[in-house]
């Protein structure tokens, strides 16, 4: 399933993923890494509004990832159905293939958030982003790498990062 999610993307004009509460971490930082390959991709934060404008532009030839768990958000839910009536392939990562983003998407994944804690653990979504931004990568790989290969570039030389100045040593001294 990760490896047809990575060919939707690959074929979408544009990616909305729609994470929101806690996976708001999670729809950013899939929407981050489809960015630093050269897709268009945004994980739009704000209200129900700012949600339902960005979906209402979408068309076929896009794509709406939707993120939720366990009983699922309904703004969540909502932008997948909108989506879904307007005919933009939809997909969804949840955590059981009975919850609404799995049983309303055209395809999902499941990744456990199950946590002995409050609070849901990410652990396995995370890794499936991270598998999902593989897959697109391996689709077309000379792309990638030519996206990248700047990327590299500047990670290693460019004024982006902080850097000590010459003849510091680092210690206050």
């Amino acid at each position: 399933r990760l490896v047809e999610l990575a060919k939707r993307i690959v074929r979408a004009k544009r990616i909305v993923i729609v994470g929101l509460d806690f996976a708001g971490s999670l729809s950013y930082y899939l929407a981050y890494g489809l960015l630093t390959l050269g897709f268009d991709a945004e994980a739009p934060q704000g209200g129900t509004g700012n949600l339902q404008y960005k979906v209402e532009v979408l068309t076929k030839k896009d794509l709406l990832i939707a993120i939720s768990f366990g009983q699922c958000l309904r703004d969540t839910v909502e932008a997948a159905l909108l989506a879904k009536k307007q005919g933009v392939p939809t997909f969804g990562i949840t955590d059981s293939a009975t919850s609404p983003i799995a049983r309303y998407c055209d395809a999902h994944i499941i990744a456990p958030v199950v946590s002995p804690s409050f609070l849901n653990s990410y652990v396995a979504p995370m890794a499936a982003i991270s598998a999902i931004h593989v897959a697109c990568a391996h689709i077309d790989p000379k792309r990638s790498l030519s996206r990248l290969r700047p990327t590299h570039k500047e990670y290693a030389s460019g004024s982006r990062w902080y850097r000590e100045p010459k003849g510091s040593n680092g210690s206050d001294g």
